[in-house]
């Protein structure tokens, strides 16, 4: 997530931050090249603990002597059979529920710690459990919304291989093979309605937060440890 200008005229730090879709397919080589070329400190895992059936990368983890982190997101998967015409309704009904911001929280005080950087944050697609927590840490940070949108649709060209991997796979569960078509989309239309909603809803990104229970000493941390 680095890179982009940011507030105060200052820029978000690279290689610092890295969003990422589920790590328990990974080898020993991409483990080697997390720890050795990346120098990964830590990472959070956004999944619900029904999905944490596949953890075989916990160890190799921590073997590894970087540091787990677990922030489960509660399910919402049944909404996704409403008449949603994108992502960005489903994000948006998605943060209206008083409970599901609270994982939003926990990771990104998690991420205000530069004892954890490098850091990945991840969840199973990599677009919207972890598409949420980019967002709300570049908007915290003041990055404009058209460079939120574009880290947002860089998942898209990753999206018909994982796709056909998870259906392939003997271990996906029915109800995720089943999940509408747009589910595995990461448009420009969907960040882009998310963002503007959340801005009419709730003022800004900040102020959505505070209403949520973040401490407002959560935002200055955040732009000590990522902006340079």
């Amino acid at each position: 997530l680095g890179g982009y200008r940011a507030k105060g005229n200052r820029t978000v730090a690279w290689r610092q931050l890295f969003r990422s879709g589920y790590l328990h397919s990974m080898t020993e080589r991409d483990l080697r090249r997390l720890k050795d070329e990346i120098k990964l400190t830590s990472v959070i895992d956004l999944r619900s603990d029904k999905e944490l059936t596949q953890r075989k990368e916990v160890k190799l983890l921590r073997d590894a002597g970087i540091k787990y982190f677990n922030t489960p997101f509660r399910s919402f998967n049944e909404e996704l059979y409403h008449n949603f015409a994108n992502m960005g309704e489903v994000y948006l009904s998605r943060i209206r529920h008083e409970g599901y911001c609270k994982p939003i929280i926990d990771a990104l005080e998690i991420i205000a710690e530069p004892e954890n950087h490098p850091l990945l944050f991840h969840c199973g697609a990599g677009k919207d459990r972890s598409g949420l927590v980019a967002a709300f840490v570049l908007s915290v940070l003041g990055v404009a919304e058209s460079d939120i949108t574009a880290d947002y649709i860089l998942s898209a060209s990753y999206m018909p291989d994982l796709v056909t991997r998870l259906m392939e796979d003997p271990e996906t569960p029915e109800e995720v093979k089943n999940l509408p078509a747009y589910t595995w989309e990461a448009t420009s239309e969907s960040m882009r309605w998310f963002l503007s909603f959340l801005k009419r809803e709730y003022g800004s990104a900040r102020e959505y937060l505070e209403m949520r229970g973040a401490d407002k000493s959560l935002f200055g941390r955040l732009e000590k440890a990522l902006l340079i």
